[in-house]
């Protein structure tokens, strides 16, 4: 099918829409999506499955939440494709809220973490356009820049990392134990106080304080000093944050049910 083909039919289909034949619409952008997908053109196949997707949800009285979601989730795949990754970003959180609406919990979780992940690599990939745009010129981070692209960027890759958007809490569990054996670590090369002596603390002993001093069960019989106490100090206070994110993305996920 000729690229004039193509622009008939999604002609047609828009006619369609005004005569508010709908289903016959949405039915015409998904063929024109796929000839589009199979001669690579993921651009404009995203464009075509998205049209899909608002032509059937435009059908008042019929459930059509999970075809219209499984159109988006599609349209977005076709958008990261082609690099638009703002653009897949969006068709992906339209997936998600499709996808509750049909009370399809696991693909809501799967769509909304995706469509976070989508904007992560759009704020990436928009951070190195500017710069190879602007590859003659000396690139300033000035405080604009550092507060529309650095921060949000730092945000929420830390976000993803962390209990990966509130959808992958078993990250949270991963990231507490990486940062108690880091921790533990670090203690071997400072000093405790155990009962009025200062002792160099083995791999056991920093990993039984550091667990203790995560979770705030405590360890009386080991005291910090010098070092070793500003590194309790941080690992307290992140403890403090990681344990209620974890219970958070528990409950976020396996309560839907």
């Amino acid at each position: 099918m000729v690229v004039e083909d193509i622009t008939a039919i999604e002609q047609k289909a828009h006619l369609l829409i005004g005569e508010h034949k709908y289903q016959d619409a949405g039915e015409l952008y998904y063929q024109a999506a796929k000839v589009l997908q199979k001669e690579g053109k993921h651009d404009r196949a995203a464009i075509c499955l998205a049209a899909s997707a608002s032509s059937l949800a435009l059908i008042f009285g019929e459930r059509t939440f999970h075809r219209i979601a499984s159109l988006y989730e599609e349209a977005a795949e076709e958008a990261e494709n082609s690099k638009d990754f703002e653009y897949a970003s969006m068709l992906f959180k339209h997936a998600a809220i499709a996808y509750e609406r049909d009370h399809d919990n696991n693909a809501f979780s799967e769509c909304f973490y995706k469509s976070k992940e989508a904007y992560r690599k759009f704020l990436v990939f928009d951070l190195f356009q500017t710069q190879k745009k602007d590859e003659n010129v000396e690139i300033k981070f000035n405080l604009k820049m550092i507060r529309r692209r650095i921060i949000p960027l730092f945000s929420i890759t830390f976000a993803s990392l962390l209990w990966g958007h509130g959808e992958r809490p078993h990250r949270t569990v991963l990231f507490g134990f990486v940062l108690i054996l880091l921790c533990a670590v670090l203690y071997t090369h400072g000093h405790f106080h155990k009962d009025n002596v200062i002792v160099n603390p083995n791999l056991f002993q920093a990993t039984y304080f550091s667990f203790t001093n995560f979770t705030k069960v405590g360890a009386e019989s080991l005291n910090p000093i010098g070092f070793n106490k500003a590194i309790a100090v941080i690992e307290a206070f992140s403890g403090i944050f990681i344990i209620p994110l974890f219970l958070t993305g528990l409950c976020r996920k396996y309560l839907r049910f």
